[in-house]
């Protein structure tokens, strides 16, 4: 194990309570790509984050920092992200009209 592997799992350990191994084996059930969007972790400059449930302490699953911070960061209800999605799904067959092109002079 490297000094910088090292680091890692010292911090993991503290901050989360897991290893690196198991932060590796987390990336790898998510064919090690952010939990929510499911870009490769490899797009990002910094490392997935651990989520985790603040009340309860459960460790979801990786994510990115705009995931991490962005969607689930400010949206922790899960019945509400659940009708955030249904009405995302939804349409109601009105369609705003396409603009029309102005000539150029």
């Amino acid at each position: 194990m490297t000094t910088e592997d090292k680091r890692r799992n010292s911090y993991l350990l503290r901050t989360y309570g897991i290893t690196l191994e198991q932060y590796k084996d987390l990336l790898l059930k998510q064919q090690e790509c952010c939990g929510v969007c499911r870009r490769h972790y490899s797009v990002f400059k910094t490392r997935l984050a651990v989520d985790h449930n603040h009340h309860t302490g459960e460790i979801r699953g990786l994510l990115c920092n705009h995931c991490n911070h962005r969607l689930i960061g400010r949206h922790r209800d899960s019945e509400l992200l659940y009708r955030m999605a249904e009405y995302v799904g939804q349409g109601t067959g009105w369609y705003v009209p396409e603009k029309k092109k102005r000539k150029k002079k």
